[in-house]
């Protein structure tokens, strides 16, 4: 295709990044989880804005930096 692989790769990576969403998404949310007092629903009031912050990223500055 002639496109460079890095901007798909970068979007990739921040995409992947991005399990704001609940506890079972990474280890540290779950070890947390019990001790914090925190609820299933809980994740939902940080982790949305977010992963609006790293969706805009993911849209909007890495085909700034990594040109295809």
């Amino acid at each position: 295709m002639g496109a460079s692989p890095l901007p798909f790769l970068m979007a990739v990576g921040i995409s992947g990044a991005a399990s704001f969403l609940t506890p079972v998404a990474t280890p540290r949310n779950t070890m947390v989880l019990e001790p914090g007092g925190y609820r299933f629903g809980d994740y939902w009031k940080l982790g949305l804005p977010l992963l609006l912050l790293f969706l805009a990223v993911a849209v909007f500055w890495v085909p700034l930096v990594w040109r295809f």
